[in-house]
């Protein structure tokens, strides 16, 4: 019974260090399993950051950023990331380009770029900027780009640009106008424009200048002119005028549109107007009484200014019309507010300036009234012009001539 009872015991405790084992052993099994995945799993990428030397990491990320990360190292908005020699799980190379501002000074002018290239070489082929042997450089085109790095350029072949108030002169680089504005980083709006167009090819010595368009809505307040009208009045002498309405100016409100190119106005176009305020019409009377030229009345004044009524005068004569070109004005208006047009009916006005105006005078037995004044000419004593409403040609026609007046009035 102790035996059998010893025995079964034993057969228990065996099962259960047996179990035991089993069970450290697969877990013994499976670390190692795992462990040796996770080794298996893991390889190298370079990083390479501009020009720098390498930088090797072990890693079993296969997301780009998650490996820069694990590396320490974060990424400016303005990096470019190039993942095209990385294979994910096996390696390659990440390459990052830092961007960096260079200065370039040319002909005393220094303007800021950015630029991902290398070296300074690429950076200027990347700018457009062609430098030949015969330019001078203050770097060799070898040399690796650094951040805020000034770049001298004396060449002997230049374009220039004028732009927003500010001309620049640039090395002569290949490409066209559009590529120089490129270049200098200007923009154009949608109705600025280029001289030469944007498409032309760039030449040494050339000057690119650039309009900036820009349309202004303007309101301005204009007077409006007012309109004459005339009315014939039998009861007032011909040649006489009376203003029943004065005319008074309106006003209207005017919207344009306006162009303005580099700041100045260049053109001007109405969209819209508006009245304010009516112009009044002016109104005038005109006589249409005609007056007979021996109709002659006294003023009882017998001498004047050394001249007698009565008093003959040896004279010359000359020809005048309405027009603007005999009269002076072309308004019809003489020195003593008489109003003569070319086609009216003979009045017969005389113009001169040795006799009060309003005299009367008996040229070769017809009698005119003084009315109007002239040139030095007629100054002299006997020199006057006569008024002939037949009109231009009437006044060639008639010509100059010698005559006798016989003063019948003096003054009005």
């Amino acid at each position: 019974m102790i035996n059998q009872s010893a025995s079964g015991g034993l057969k228990g405790l065996s099962r259960a260090v047996l179990t035991a084992v089993v069970a450290f052993v697969l877990a013994i099994t499976i670390f190692a399993s795992t462990a040796f995945a996770g080794l298996v799993s893991q390889y190298n990428v370079e990083i390479v950051i501009d020009n720098n030397e390498p930088i090797v990491i072990t890693t079993n990320e296969t997301e780009p950023i998650e490996i820069l990360s694990q590396a320490n190292i974060t990424l400016a908005e303005s990096d470019k990331l190039d993942i095209s020699a990385f294979i994910a799980g096996e390696g390659g190379t990440i390459r990052i380009d830092k961007e960096n501002n260079i200065n370039i000074e040319f002909d005393g002018v220094i303007n800021t770029y950015c630029v991902y290239e290398d070296t300074v070489g690429a950076a200027l082929v990347a700018l457009g900027i062609n430098v030949t042997d015969k330019d001078k450089v203050n770097y060799v085109l070898t040399d690796s780009i650094r951040d805020g790095m000034v770049i001298t350029i004396q060449s002997s072949k230049s374009v220039s640009l004028s732009a927003d108030g500010k001309t620049t002169k640039y090395a002569i680089h290949q490409g066209t106008v559009e590529d120089l504005l490129s270049l200098a980083q200007i923009t154009l709006g949608k109705d600025d424009y280029t001289k030469p167009a944007l498409d032309t090819q760039l030449k040494a010595n050339m000057n690119v200048q650039v309009f900036r368009v820009a349309y202004k809505d303007v309101v301005e307040k204009e007077s409006v002119a007012f309109k004459t009208t005339t009315q014939n009045d039998s009861s007032m002498d011909q040649g006489t005028q009376k203003v029943v309405t004065e005319g008074v100016k309106g006003e209207d409100e005017v919207t344009y549109k306006v162009k303005y190119v580099n700041g100045k106005e260049t053109e001007k176009t109405e969209t819209a107007r508006k009245s304010v305020k009516n112009a009044v019409t002016k109104v005038v009377k005109v006589g249409t009484k005609k007056v007979e030229p021996s109709a002659v009345v006294s003023n009882g004044v017998t001498s004047k200014n050394g001249y007698t009524v009565g008093q003959k005068i040896s004279g010359r004569y000359t020809h005048y019309c309405a027009c603007a070109t005999c009269n002076g004005n072309s308004n019809g208006i003489t020195s003593s507010g008489k109003r003569i047009s070319n086609g009216m009916s003979d009045p017969y006005y005389v113009a001169c300036n040795w006799l009060p105006l309003g005299s009367v005078i008996s040229v070769d037995g017809t009698n005119y009234t003084v009315v109007d004044r002239g040139g030095s000419g007629l100054s002299t004593v006997g020199r006057i012009d006569i008024f002939t409403p037949e009109g231009h040609s009437a006044c060639y026609k008639y010509g100059t001539g010698n005559c006798t007046i016989e003063i019948v009035r003096l003054g009005w």
